[in-house]
């Protein structure tokens, strides 16, 4: 815990609060896109279904937010944790008087922690805002209930989960060549193969729960692969 206060202490979080914030902003401003889709004379009348729920338009805003969740938590990874083992950055930390091993998984726990509630807080905090403005302007048909809110917040629940899986994932591969690009981009992919099914999470949740789980479990034994890298790195 103190080594986790430590890095948050050291760690200057503000631009990626400032992105994560950009998200929010966009996402949300999605929702109402999409709330205004059964409006659309020519619009899909699969599409119109979709959008003329809450629980429909929330699903559809966390699929988009997943890819840019993803995005963004592979970019703070690489930035705070993957380069700082490369070149002078790595000399200075194995210096440090603490075992390798916990520097490496506080850094983790601080990226897993942002991440984690930042998704939690737009996705959810989004729909609570969206949903709020939809029966005062009458937004969308459908009458907003309970369920509806209780259904966002299990699937922010879930999709931060996977998030969080994406980008350990993502982490791992980018550690083996210390490469930015290859860490963003492997984000990118994995919540692009993913994206779909995560839409479709009120229909198929089971399987986005299972699905996320595995990511997750898959991302930490990946971690767990690189932690042990570390370990072994010679100055």
């Amino acid at each position: 815990m103190n080594l986790l206060r430590l890095e948050l202490k050291k760690t200057d979080v503000k631009s990626y609060c400032y992105a994560a914030f950009a998200i929010f902003v966009c996402l949300l401003g999605l929702t109402y896109i999409f709330a205004w889709v059964p409006s659309l004379g020519t619009a899909d009348p699969n599409a119109v279904e979709l959008f003329s729920t809450y629980s429909g338009i929330a699903a559809m805003d966390g699929a988009v937010g997943l890819m840019a969740f993803s995005a963004l938590a592979s970019a703070m990874g690489y930035r705070y944790v993957i380069k700082e083992y490369s070149g002078a950055n790595a000399i200075l930390l194995f210096t440090y008087p603490i075992d390798r091993k916990s520097v490496v998984w506080a850094k983790i726990k601080l990226l897993l922690l942002f991440i984690s509630i930042t998704v939690l807080v737009c996705a959810f905090g989004g729909f609570i805002v969206f949903a709020i403005t939809g029966r005062m302007f009458s937004l969308v048909n459908d009458n907003l209930q309970f369920i509806d809110i209780a259904l966002a917040y299990r699937n922010a629940f879930v999709l931060a989960c996977l998030t969080d899986g994406i980008a350990l994932c993502s982490l791992r591969i980018g550690f083996i060549k210390k490469s930015n690009s290859m860490t963003v981009i492997s984000a990118i992919l994995l919540s692009m193969l993913l994206v779909n099914l995560a839409a479709d999470i009120n229909q198929s949740f089971t399987m986005v729960l299972g699905l996320s789980a595995v990511i997750l479990v898959m991302g930490l034994l990946l971690t767990f692969n690189m932690v042990r890298k570390v370990e072994r790195m010679e100055i």
